[in-house]
């Protein structure tokens, strides 16, 4: 950003300057009052909103001050949400909300989405110009929220183009070929696939990561099947929404009808030990599992899981699996999964 501000994902202990912040657009508007600790319990704990609702939350920073501030909700059936759009009254037409909503569109292009819709109160004007000079349209839909502020919102949408992945790979494996892809995100990455023949069928994966490598969503289909994982990317874990305490700990997702989740560690670690989070094919489990990886040099990598496998892996110079194959007590190796 220019002029020393700081763009950065939101953090909890932002929660008392997001309130500051919106507190005081709000007060722009005769009526408009925050809804403390109800509608808006969300400004509370920002960070653990988003993780658990799959989205991302970002803040702009000006020395000790929280001057703006965006986010978005999880994908839903092609679409991103745009939410908590505010730029403090000494901070506007600098461009800041342009670029904020610029980001928003980066996400959900990256996540593969062609539509961002948000909602704005009918009383938020100056906001209502600025989404149309960004190309949102006036969908006719209308909700009121019932609030203490007696909010009727309306509801805007934009058709976006979504991303070309940055990166194609083939596999063959277990579960027939694999396709997939990687794309970019604001501040981390995208890893979108399609399996073609597990026991469930056709399975679909898409996983998000931060610019550390650390998983933020995993969404898994297998037949009429779907898990959503979402996380802080600290060791905190929900599905569906729900706390997930038994996979407190860990910072990784592996999804095991496909290679592309050794991507995350090897990436973000390299070699160590790690806990990641194990998406079984073709049922429903989800189970913690202890792992390591072990650098051998040119691109080569020994894996081992506390379930006793060890896999000698192979990857490109991005930590994309080249090569798959369990090694046996006896010192050789059967393939897995290979590149196409």
């Amino acid at each position: 950003m220019h002029d020393g501000l700081v763009l950065r994902p939101v953090r909890d202990d932002d929660g008392p300057r997001l309130v500051a912040l919106i507190g005081a657009a709000y007060a722009e508007y005769p009526g408009c009052v925050l809804d403390l600790p109800d509608l808006d319990a969300d400004l509370a704990v920002p960070a653990t909103t988003a993780a658990r609702r799959g989205g991302r939350w970002w803040v702009i920073e000006d020395e000790d001050r929280i001057v703006a501030s965006v986010g978005t909700g999880a994908p839903d059936d092609g679409a991103v949400e745009l939410k908590r759009l505010y730029v403090a009254a000494s901070h506007r037409r600098r461009g800041l909300a342009a670029a904020l909503v610029e980001r928003v569109e980066a996400q959900a292009a990256g996540i593969g989405c062609g539509t961002v819709v948000l909602w704005s109160d009918t009383r938020f004007g100056e906001a209502h110009r600025l989404y149309a000079a960004q190309g949102y349209v006036d969908t006719g839909a209308r909700r009121d929220l019932h609030d203490p502020s007696n909010t009727t919102e309306i509801q805007f949408a934009r058709s976006i183009e979504a991303a070309d992945p940055v990166r194609t790979v083939e596999w063959s494996g277990p579960f027939g070929r694999e396709m997939a892809g990687w794309f970019d995100l604001p501040d981390g990455v995208a890893l979108r696939g399609l399996v073609s023949d597990t026991p469930a069928g056709p399975l679909q994966y898409a996983v998000e990561a931060d610019a550390q490598w650390r998983t933020r969503r995993a969404e898994v289909i297998a037949g009429a099947a779907t898990r959503v994982l979402t996380t802080d990317g600290a060791g905190t874990w929900w599905r569906d929404g729900a706390p997930a305490t038994d996979l407190t700990g860990c910072l990784d997702v592996d999804i095991e009808a496909t290679p592309v989740t050794n991507t995350l560690p090897i990436r973000r670690v390299g070699a160590g030990a790690v806990t990641a989070a194990w998406v079984r094919v073709p049922g429903p489990a989800v189970e913690l599992l202890d792992q390591s990886y072990e650098h051998d040099g040119d691109g080569r990598w020994t894996y081992r899981s506390a379930a006793g496998f060890v896999g000698a892996l192979t990857v490109d110079d991005d930590g994309l699996v080249v090569d798959y194959r369990q090694q046996h007590p006896d010192g050789t190796t059967s393939p897995i999964w290979v590149r196409t």
